[in-house]
């Protein structure tokens, strides 16, 4: 522990000064521990002791955070399934939850333990219930939200914006190890906060706590031991070979503690605007067909730039998954591959520890994956990756339970369940007429056993072709991808602290808000109209009226052009930081504002509006820019 903390907790305070140590209104200010002399007594630990040490942090603290590789290359394994066609059974993750002892990871002693671990247990079954039943509807029974703590989450909070807890690394065990395996007591930001707080270092959670209670800077504007020290590291990049370089930065820069920011060649626009549009440009390279990473349509953009013009890019409604390898698949086309999902990891890792977003529309398998959830992939996930596949899935799963109902009924004689079996049929077609065999759906050159082009699927063989079917799309196809991807995560920081995190959260994490209802009531609480504009100003007043008629398309290009990113972070226009303030742009007496464009300053989020004569105008000229304004800074 820190010197502090030793202080803190061995230290003989005075009774007045106990009672006063919970006054949050300033937490720098408790002049007791600071004035006082403190003696310490200590002694070296002893070499068997500190082998068994369990403290969070300590040896066990960085085991738990090597890589643990799944090894699904294991050559017995493989001929099961490659030669007979078997696959690993399906993993309940109940079974975690449904064990008699507290799970391991929870330290503390506290008379709440017993009900916590019962709403621990009682969370997983509202959860996952879905795994004990066949073909049930996988959807929670009560939301997660309904189980967030109120008095918890207060007191966490307050721990959490105490800048000295921070400073001094004194968050206490409860804490971190609640919300790793209690996640569901507190609502998605405290534990955004406590991620910040745990996984980095702690410049990194003061700059987070700064952004998102700007007060506390206010307070303590003189006081230099809150302010953090974060290293900045600048890299030019030529937007032509973007990808390329991006690569090449992260390779020099990804795991390196220092904030990263962007400029390009021969623009001189630099600090957050145009790194936000990198992480951005960057995610939309990554999507493009050519590369051969992801499952799905191919599309043109709508607006196409310079040299995205005629280059494909794949679009899938439910969410990015990765596109599966075959036995066959070449290893030059593996490994490039490869190499592209473990530059992901590092820059989606890397957008997280430097509070960017990416803009990567990911499914949740892809979530689950970075979870390490993947053995629990079952058929409903295929729904989240491609619908069509999963509902001929989920009809041919029926015609295999009606088979089990026939071969459990007693009264059959053998003649007649043959008979009953071969006239069973999905949608009036018996299976054999299906003309199916053992390849997956959609990639005839990929076998789901040795020699499948040439194994017809029948009634009898039916649910071992589903069983592969489900294993080869969300596992086996794609387990060399998810590996690279998590060695880039890990090289960046370990994975085990997404922990805190429900895998249809991570979207939010790293992905920011979704599409919000931007309505002028909540427009007018987050802008700041200065320099010439208020709120009663005719211009900000048309301004919010058009930016609330604005759907998806429209409000992620006015985004890009005000800001850098086509998304708003988790809190939407609450949280931008600086809060997006509208100025009014001066011209000569002579001049028309209705000849000019709107301007911005995409490092302090300022628009910079002339004074339209018309709603009408304005409407046009916002759109103009933010369509023509994309992908360059230069002074306005």
């Amino acid at each position: 522990m820190t010197v502090y903390q030793a202080v803190r907790q061995f230290s003989i305070q005075a009774e007045d000064e106990r009672e006063s140590t919970d006054d949050e209104s300033n937490p720098l200010g408790r002049a007791g521990i600071w004035t006082k002399t403190h003696t310490i007594w200590y002694k070296p630990v002893r070499e068997d002791e500190e082998s068994n040490k369990d403290c969070v942090g300590g040896k066990r603290g960085r085991a738990q955070t090597a890589p643990t590789k799944t090894s699904p290359r294991n050559a017995k394994k493989h001929d099961e399934l490659w030669h007979d066609g078997v696959c690993p059974s399906v993993s309940n993750p109940l079974e975690v939850y449904l064990i008699p002892t507290p799970p391991e990871n929870i330290t503390f002693e506290d008379p709440s333990l017993d009900v916590i671990l019962l709403l621990r247990v009682l969370h997983a079954i509202s959860r996952y219930w879905y795994y004990l039943y066949d073909n049930a509807m996988c959807k929670e029974i009560i939301p997660t939200g309904e189980f967030n703590n109120s008095k918890l989450t207060a007191k966490a909070n307050r721990q959490l914006q105490d800048p000295l807890v921070i400073m001094t690394g004194n968050i206490p065990t409860w804490l971190t190890e609640l919300g790793k395996t209690c996640p569901f007591f507190f609502p998605f930001d405290t534990r955004q906060m406590l991620f910040y707080v745990t996984a980095f270092d702690r410049d990194r959670a003061m700059q987070r706590l700064l952004d998102t209670n700007p007060e506390i800077n206010q307070s303590d504007s003189q006081d230099s031991r809150v302010a953090p020290r974060l290293d900045r590291k600048k890299r030019t990049v030529n937007r032509e070979e973007l990808l390329k370089q991006a690569e090449s930065v992260m390779q020099d820069l990804g795991s390196s503690r220092a904030m990263l920011e962007i400029q390009y060649e021969n623009e001189v626009g630099t600090g957050l605007g145009p790194t936000l549009e990198f992480y951005a440009l960057v995610s939309q390279e990554l999507q493009r067909a050519d590369l051969g990473l992801w499952r799905g349509e191919e599309v043109t953009l709508s607006n196409p730039k310079g040299s995205q013009e005629g280059t494909k890019y794949i679009q899938n409604l439910q969410g990015l998954f990765a596109l599966p390898f075959g036995r066959t698949a070449k290893p030059a086309h593996i490994a490039k591959v490869k190499m592209k999902f473990r530059f992901l990891g590092k820059l989606m890792a890397k957008a997280i520890m430097d509070f960017r977003l990416v803009d990567l529309p990911l499914g949740l398998p892809f979530y689950k994956w970075m979870l390490r959830q993947e053995t629990s992939l079952t058929s409903h996930d295929l729904f989240d990756i491609d619908p069509v596949v999963a509902r001929s899935v989920y009809h041919l799963e029926d015609v295999v339970r009606q088979k089990k109902r026939l071969e459990q009924d007693k009264s059959q004689t053998k003649e007649s369940l043959r008979y009953a079996l071969e006239t069973l049929t999905m949608n009036g077609c018996s299976v054999e007429d299906l003309g199916l065999d053992f390849t997956l759906p959609g990639f005839p050159n990929i076998e789901l056993k040795k020699g499948g082009k040439d194994i017809p699927v029948t009634i009898y063989n039916l649910e071992e072709y589903l069983r592969l079917v489900i294993f080869w799309a969300l596992n086996e196809g794609v387990s060399r991808q998810f590996d690279s991807f998590r060695d880039g995560f890990e090289s960046v920081f370990p994975l085990s602290h997404l922990q805190y995190f429900y895998p249809e959260e991570l979207d939010q994490l790293l992905c920011g808000s979704k599409a919000d209802t931007w309505d002028t009531k909540i427009l007018m609480e987050c802008c700041r109209p200065d320099h010439g504009y208020t709120h009663d100003s005719r211009a900000v007043k048309f301004l919010f009226e058009i930016l609330s008629s604005f759907d998806n398309e429209q409000q992620r290009l006015f985004l890009q052009f005000v800001t850098g990113s086509p998304r708003l972070p988790v809190g939407g226009f609450r949280s931008l930081n600086p809060p997006l303030t509208i100025v009014r742009k001066t011209f000569e007496s002579t001049e028309n504002p209705d000849d000019f464009l709107p301007s911005v300053m995409t490092c302090v989020n300022y628009l910079k509006l002339p004074d339209y004569s018309s709603l009408e105008i304005m409407r046009e000229k916002l759109l103009i820019a933010a369509r023509e304004g994309q992908q360059s800074f230069h002074l306005s």
